[in-house]
């Protein structure tokens, strides 16, 4: 009886076990349907990306304009001062050059601030663009059943045929269309950290 018993335990461990391995070889991974894109390029040619940079371009120019208004008044501020150099004591002048000085480092800090503030801009647009051609990339690949979609970076060769690349430009570039970009300021807080 207890042979039986551990005869039948056999029997129905290997039975077990040949049917995981069936199971394990049903789930074989297999890869038949596959696309390519070039996410760099179509994060490039996007008319998004190249309206942020029309926009942050005018911000710039801006930005030079209001600087370059304060950078006369600077030098106008130092011809100034120096002239007075003679006429003025020692311990004036100093206190004087001491007040132009940190005068001069307030408005690099604001120009250091107004740079960060138009290059995190533009990095939060490119992650936002990024993270919708990404999702575009998903769209198409179950609309097309693709099994995988590798990005043209990580591949050598590939046929014509597998390129994504324009369908994702084309649909990054109709659900960005209308969209708003602003530029948020950055405080003084925010750069010493």
């Amino acid at each position: 009886m207890i042979i039986f018993l551990t005869a039948l335990f056999s029997i129905v461990a290997l039975g077990t076990f040949a049917q995981q391995a069936n199971e394990s070889d049903e789930i074989n991974f297999s890869v038949e349907r596959v696309g390519i894109i070039d996410l760099s390029e179509v994060l490039r040619q996007s008319q998004a990306t190249i309206n942020v940079r029309d926009l942050l371009d005018e911000k710039r120019a801006e930005f030079q304009e209001q600087f370059a208004a304060r950078e006369v008044q600077l030098l106008s501020r130092e011809k100034s001062l120096k002239s007075k150099r003679d006429i003025m004591s020692k311990e004036a002048y100093e206190a004087d050059v001491r007040l132009f000085q940190d005068e001069v480092a307030k408005v690099q800090r604001e120009i250091q601030q107004k740079r960060k503030s138009l290059d995190n801009a533009f990095q939060q647009a490119q992650d936002k663009l990024r993270n919708l051609a990404i999702e575009i990339v998903g769209d198409i690949a179950k609309e097309q059943k693709l099994d995988l979609v590798a990005n043209r970076s990580n591949v050598l060769v590939f046929r014509n045929q597998l390129d994504l690349t324009k369908i994702v430009l084309a649909r990054l570039n109709e659900r960005t269309k209308d969209a708003r970009f602003e530029v948020k300021e950055v405080t003084s807080s925010t750069t010493t950290q």
